[in-house]
């Protein structure tokens, strides 16, 4: 019907989330319980980009690179071991994705040094890895990749622990700047002496995302301290059995009972919060009681722990074994999940370079352009048969062509028009136009589909069965009776209107209203000035 929007009307798009992780090799039960088992979860409710963090990696170890293929590698089997499904989510390689580095490039171009030199992990990590160069704008600059790696996909949420939260802030702040900038604006106040102008809340290009707090239980290393493979303390999710029993049996119990017959205290010793995560309740229960009474040994203890890990990472390393023998899947998942990331990124990067006067389109002369004042010859339409590669492509990237040719071939040059978001562009005047496409159907009518939002013009750019393109910019004025209605009898649900012809008469047939004759404005683009 309308190659405007492909989508079901009636669909509700969910809440998306970004998040990322290094690779540092296989992870371990801080890296699962931490981040990735809240994904598994999250992956059910939202739409959710999760990738691998191959350039962060490199903002530390740049100088041996050696073993970060096969770290990436190894994290990718425990993101779909763990749970991961690419059915469910986007599971991606950072640097697969160019726009990453793009949209870091540009957010470098106006955050202050002073705001980087702030994040208090600056000057920690440097204090912890003083056997490392870490003098490097890489380094510096690693918290605006992060920021970047976030926006690039306008995520609604970030899932991060309570710890974590602070670092989501820069973020925030880089997008503030950002949307200062480059978004559209809107005037406020309340009279001519107080009005200024502000980033328009409804069309920020870059949206501020929001914490998303998840559980962060605590999980000790062996040794007591964070579990961390740096410390050579933790328990890996691909461990095989005897590896995490043997693990167990070195773990801390906090310096208490000694000797054994003693009473503990579960509440600090890091076995117990081992039989917290992953005991069954009532084993738990148990362990708490008979450690609290000097009922049980802690090698008994461990023992049991130990089991209850091992029954927790039985499936996962089933998955692993199986994804292990098939390398060549892991990695087209990883190709597929860079593919769909690209398609998002590049819907951002649109916008972005618009508003930041980069174009990947070439420029077309004002001789080739059409005039401002529309002739007759020109009202018979503009001739696509050339453009013969289009008619095979899916329906949204030839809807794509045709309005870019459009903004490059057919808009005069006296118009000048700044994309503010996915098929809406805002005039030098600040009047928003809707710009959507159609092709002619077997009952010789052209459908359409839109956000019944406000919009001062309609862009209606439709071509016939002899491929010939004709243009309409429909002022608000025209529609706004059926269109406001429609919009406060169903609220937030796609409106689907069409445009038929009679003869040479073209008409805009709305829900509920009679048809609107539209002729006059076919190829009338004064009301964009």
């Amino acid at each position: 019907m309308t190659e405007s929007n492909q989508q079901n009307p009636s669909s509700t798009p969910r809440a998306r989330v970004l998040s990322g992780m290094r690779p540092t090799g296989r992870l371990h039960l801080g890296n699962y319980m931490g981040a990735l088992y809240n994904w598994v979860q999250l992956q059910h409710e939202y739409e959710c980009y999760f990738f691998i963090a191959d350039y962060h990696a490199l903002t530390t170890d740049y100088a041996d690179t050696s073993k970060l293929k096969e770290n990436v590698q190894e994290v990718a089997l425990d993101f779909l071991s763990a749970g991961l499904d690419p059915k469910r989510c986007t599971i991606f390689i950072q640097s697969h994705v160019p726009q990453h580095a793009e949209l870091h490039l540009l957010l470098s171009m106006f955050t202050p040094l002073s705001l980087l030199e702030r994040v208090p992990s600056y000057k920690d990590q440097q204090e912890q890895l003083r056997e490392k160069d870490l003098a490097t704008y890489g380094f510096l600059g690693y918290p605006l990749l992060q920021s970047a790696d976030i926006l690039l996909y306008q995520p609604d949420f970030v899932p991060v622990g309570q710890d974590q939260a602070a670092h989501v802030e820069l973020t925030r702040e880089v997008a503030r700047r950002f949307n200062q900038l480059y978004s559209p604006k809107r005037l406020v106040g309340t009279d001519a002496a107080s009005l200024a102008e502000e980033p328009d809340p409804a069309r920020l290009i870059l949206p501020e995302p929001e914490v998303l707090l998840t559980p962060t239980p605590k999980l000790p290393g062996i040794d007591g301290r964070k579990m961390s493979k740096s410390y050579g303390n933790s328990i890996l999710l691909s461990d095989v059995p005897g590896s995490v029993l043997e693990k167990m049996s070195r773990m801390t119990n906090g310096g208490q009972r000694n000797p054994q017959s003693k009473p503990g205290n579960p509440d600090i010793c890091p076995v117990g919060d081992m039989h917290a995560l992953f005991s069954k309740p009532m084993v738990n229960d148990m362990i708490r009681e008979r450690c609290k009474t000097a009922e049980i040994h802690c090698v008994q203890c461990k023992e049991i722990a130990s089991a209850s890990i091992n029954l927790h990472l039985h499936p996962i390393r089933e998955r692993r074994e199986q994804l292990e023998k098939n390398p060549d899947e892991v990695w087209s998942i990883l190709e597929r999940g860079a593919a769909e990331a690209v398609k998002r990124a590049e819907a951002t990067m649109d916008q972005v370079r618009s508003v930041t006067g980069l174009s990947r389109n070439r420029p077309i002369s004002s001789q080739v352009k059409r005039a401002f004042v529309t002739s007759e010859s020109s009202r018979e339409g503009h001739d696509l048969s050339l453009q013969t590669v289009w008619w095979d492509q899916e329906p949204n990237l030839r809807a794509k062509n045709v309005r870019d040719y459009w903004l490059s071939s057919i808009v005069p040059v006296e118009v000048k028009l700044t994309q503010d978001s996915d098929r809406v562009f805002v005039t030098w005047k600040k009047k928003r136009v809707y710009v959507t496409t159609s092709r002619e159907d077997l009952e010789g009518r052209w459908g359409f589909e839109a956000k019944p939002k406000s919009y001062e013009l309609l862009a209606l750019l439709c071509w016939d069965k002899e491929l010939t393109l004709h243009d309409f910019i429909v002022p608000q004025v025209v529609y706004q009776a059926p269109w406001t209605a429609y919009k406060k009898a169903h609220k937030d649900e796609n409106l689907i209107f069409w445009m038929s012809r009679s003869g040479s008469q073209y008409y805009l047939e709305l829900p509920g209203a009679e048809p609107i004759e539209i002729t006059a404005y076919r190829g009338q683009y004064g009301p964009m000035n």
